[in-house]
């Protein structure tokens, strides 16, 4: 059983997997209350050392379907410039600082919101019937938010332009052909290819890990002049580590390492 105080989602470690699953009938719709918990979760997957990699998933038909739009209804701007603070802001501090890999298992449908909670994460595994969408300007009459930024990041502006201006929904499939998820899988195989990609890492370096997703961040912002002195004492630095000594033992000794993290 789910090892879960909350009241918008399930958590449940195994395996030194956390499983963090959205789980508020009918639609999973973000609110304060969800942020919050989601908030709470990672931060406790982060802290604890059984953890290496966590799975972002969603119960019922979808991933989510984004904000909830009676929820912030009536909301003017200082009221949703609060809530934003809190869902962008607050949300991508602690994606980005967590030392441990976020998988997103999308099935069914991804709306607005739930998008900036899967492209937040460090992959996205997706079932052959999910669809991804930023209704924000049909449905609001507003820019769709984060996903300005995450969308020309990783298919440019022509592309992204086309999706934000007119809220289109983007098939899994296209998403992945575009380079915007990991990979597509059947639905019913939707949790066990999230699971094997999790446990693959789980079997690497927690330390190795840590620092790779920390370069990969930290050059996602830096000019190109800067990055191989970047790369170079990232690579340089990690050799002096226990683990970096034991993975080329283990490697001349043909065995497998034992990690300590150190």
């Amino acid at each position: 059983m789910p090892n879960s105080n909350y009241q918008t989602l399930n958590y449940l470690v195994e395996n030194q997997i956390a499983k963090i699953t959205l789980d508020c009938p009918p639609a999973n719709l973000i609110n304060r209350e969800m942020t919050l918990d989601y908030h709470h979760a990672l931060e406790r997957a982060g802290s604890d050392p059984e953890v290496r990699v966590i799975i972002l998933s969603g119960s019922g038909n979808g991933l989510s379907g984004g904000v909830d739009l009676k929820y912030i209804e009536n909301f003017n701007s200082d009221e949703m410039m609060e809530f934003l603070e809190l869902f962008y802001v607050q949300t991508m501090k602690i994606t980005r600082a967590l030392s441990k890999p976020i998988i997103a298992a999308v099935h069914g449908y991804a709306r607005e919101g739930a998008c900036t909670l899967a492209f937040s994460c460090d992959m996205i595994i997706a079932a052959t019937d999910s669809d991804f969408g930023y209704p924000g300007v049909p449905n609001l009459a507003a820019p769709p938010g984060m996903h300005v930024w995450f969308l020309q990041r990783m298919i440019g502006r022509m592309k992204a332009a086309e999706l934000v201006f007119t809220g289109q929904v983007l098939k899994a499939k296209q998403a992945e052909e575009m380079g915007l998820i990991t990979k597509t899988v059947p639905p019913t195989k939707l949790m066990t290819a999230a699971e094997e990609l999790a446990n693959r890492i789980a079997m690497m370096s927690p330390l190795a890990i840590k620092r790779t997703k920390e370069l990969l961040y930290k050059m996602e912002d830096l000019d190109f002049t800067e990055v191989p002195m970047e790369a170079a004492k990232a690579l340089s630095s990690a050799f002096s580590s226990a683990d970096s000594k034991e993975a080329r033992k283990a490697f001349l000794e043909k065995r497998k390492p034992r990690w300590t993290g150190k």
